[in-house]
């Protein structure tokens, strides 16, 4: 019982710090700029929405934390690799460009996690980069990074 306890204690201790973290995003996010027409969404209506998940499921996890045991250190270990993954696609993005990187990462993070299902993967990423084009580029108009295939 004492690991179930301990385990409580963690996710109650990361909850907050997911918390505390979201409340900074959320208060810095307050600084861009609103739309001028009433009721248009801002750029900064997706973000404030996706913080305001995060720190209701957080919320939930300090309420009522899991119950199930610990698992292995290298789940630990996987969700670090992802972690560092995503920094490293954050960093790069500008510099490589959306379109060389967003499949590389997108091909390695569920081959990190553990999945050997390769073809549905691929379509995954396939479908995902088709989604994100559409959306982004086509109804948006917003240009995603270019990187190395800029001009």
């Amino acid at each position: 019982m004492k690991v179930l306890e301990q385990l409580k204690n963690t996710d109650r201790i990361f909850a907050m710090v997911i918390i505390a973290v979201s409340m900074v995003l959320y208060w810095y996010i307050g600084g861009m700029e609103e739309p001028y027409s009433p009721g248009a969404l801002s750029a900064s209506t997706y973000p404030r929405l996706v913080l305001g998940c995060t720190i209701f499921v957080s919320l939930l996890l300090i309420f009522r934390p899991a119950r199930l045991p610990a698992k292995s250190d290298s789940t630990s270990q996987r969700g670090v690799l992802i972690i560092i993954l995503m920094v490293a696609y954050i960093s790069l993005l500008e510099t490589v460009g959306f379109f060389i990187l967003t499949p590389v990462v997108l091909i390695l993070i569920p081959i990190v996690a553990g999945l050997k299902r390769y073809r549905l993967i691929l379509l995954s990423v396939f479908v995902v980069l088709l989604g994100l084009y559409g959306v982004f580029v086509e109804v948006l108009n917003i240009p995603l990074p270019q990187g190395l295939l800029g001009e």
